[in-house]
């Protein structure tokens, strides 16, 4: 399929596909779009990596989208029947005649109803059931991939092609290196010419995405985006002109808007509530148009604030462990040099994605004994009673320094601001994969 000219056009390719309003009508010569359904309390957060390495091999980034839905509802009834004007929505925006789908743990609960109706089975070409429902048949007879994670070795759906990956956990499954060829493979009949995340030209990187409420994956409605190039020693804004702002809606759109990939930003969501969200993320060393800043109102009662300490929250998509016997397989995450995984904190178990750091009680006491309730009976989530010290001006640094497990150390730190937690918030993002950098062509190289 022209692999080589499509992954050329995918090292320079800036085309945005998020947006509502993005979309040419092209036909079924070109590849067939895709569309990721997350699980619980998720969102395309966990497949934002994958997106990525298929621009990376030149598919097309307007043909690929994501399907968010309100987890915070114990049934799937509107995650079902939503999913069919969002697939009309998908074939008129591109002209074909299908779609591919992927979804993630309750995802394919969503999917396997879904498909279960002939009709709506018609418009699916390919399926990947990644770590969920299993099956004695193929949903809806829709040709699929099932890819299982650590756990039962035995789940299958049969007639499908399954693949297992013990070693890799629940969403991680989602967005490592090594599913991504499966799926590649399977959904384009060859194997990807990268498997990683390819760098731009970091004059040449474009951001767009979404500011939600978790889990509901609505809009933070009535809010104010504003997006500041910080200093990467302090994390102080550089100036207090953003270089990018947005007034968000019931949608949460934003972008796509140019940055500098060799820099770091600061994206400042205002909301109506009265509070603001300071998230961090890497820098972005290729274009990305599912970038999600996240709040969480109905956490909100359950975090201790006051003018005189930050509450910082710190997310992944691959899972932090930290009770694994052998020390490699451990992560680490420092806060101001104070380790907050360990094996109470994070275990395997847990699947922990997102860590909740706070002053529990607001009584300037640091105790890492135990995971904080009621994180610790959230999926995915954990809480840590740290206290770290703001100011009222913000002036002050607190250094967010992580170690991803795995023989080859990689090691990030963000410094960001420490914001007052009684009106602000900070959440830093990190990659759920080590970033390579961009490395210019040689001149006369004729790339």
């Amino acid at each position: 399929m022209l692999k080589g000219l499509r992954v050329i056009a995918g090292l320079v390719a800036i085309g945005a596909c998020l947006l509502p309003s993005a979309a040419a009508a092209q036909d079924d010569s070109e590849p067939t779009p895709i569309i990721f359904v997350h699980g619980n309390s998720g969102s395309v957060q966990q497949f934002e990596t994958s997106m990525m390495r298929f621009s990376s091999n030149g598919f097309p980034q307007d043909r690929l989208f994501a399907y968010e839905y309100d987890t915070a509802v114990s049934n799937n009834d509107a995650a079902v029947n939503n999913l069919d004007a969002f697939i009309a929505d998908v074939k008129a925006k591109t002209g074909a005649s299908q779609v591919d789908i992927l979804a993630h743990s309750r995802g394919t609960t969503v999917m396997h109803t879904y498909l279960s109706t002939p009709e709506r089975a018609a418009s699916v070409r390919k399926y990947v059931n990644f770590d969920g429902r299993t099956s004695t048949a193929l949903p809806g007879g829709v040709p699929t991939l099932a890819i299982w994670g650590e756990g039962d070795q035995t789940r299958e759906i049969t007639g499908a092609e399954n693949v297992r990956f013990p070693n890799r956990a629940h969403t991680e499954v989602t967005s490592s290196s090594a599913t991504f060829v499966r799926v590649y493979e399977f959904l384009e009949g060859e194997k990807p010419e990268v498997k990683y995340v390819v760098p731009q030209d970091p004059r040449h990187i474009r951001v767009a995405g979404r500011a939600l409420e978790f889990p509901q994956n609505v809009g933070i409605d009535g809010g104010t985006l504003n997006v500041y190039r910080v200093n990467t020693k302090t994390g102080q804004r550089v100036s207090e002109n953003p270089v990018y702002t947005k007034a968000l809606d019931a949608g949460g759109y934003f972008g796509p808007f140019k940055v500098d990939g060799r820099k770091r930003y600061e994206f400042a969501v205002t909301t109506l509530a009265g509070y603001t969200i300071h998230n961090y993320p890497e820098p972005f060393e290729r274009s990305d148009y599912f970038y999600r800043v996240l709040d969480a109102p109905a956490l909100r009662p359950f975090i201790d604030r006051s003018d005189d300490h930050t509450t910082l929250t710190v997310t992944r998509m691959r899972e932090f462990w930290g009770d694994q016997t052998d020390p490699v397989g451990n992560d680490s995450l420092k806060l101001n040099g104070l380790e907050v995984i360990n094996p109470a904190i994070a275990p395997r178990a847990r699947r922990v994605l997102a860590v909740f750091n706070f002053d529990k009680n607001s009584d300037h006491v640091t105790d890492t004994s135990a995971a904080l309730s009621p994180f610790n009976a959230v999926s995915f989530l954990t809480g840590v009673d740290d206290y770290m010290p703001a100011s009222a001006d913000h002036s002050g640094k607190i250094t967010v320094r992580e170690v991803m497990r795995g023989g080859k150390e990689h090691v990030e730190k963000i410094n960001v601001p420490n914001w007052s937690s009684t009106a602000d918030t900070v959440s830093v993002f990190f990659r759920d994969y080590v970033a390579k950098k961009y490395k210019a062509p040689k001149k006369g190289s004729g790339k």
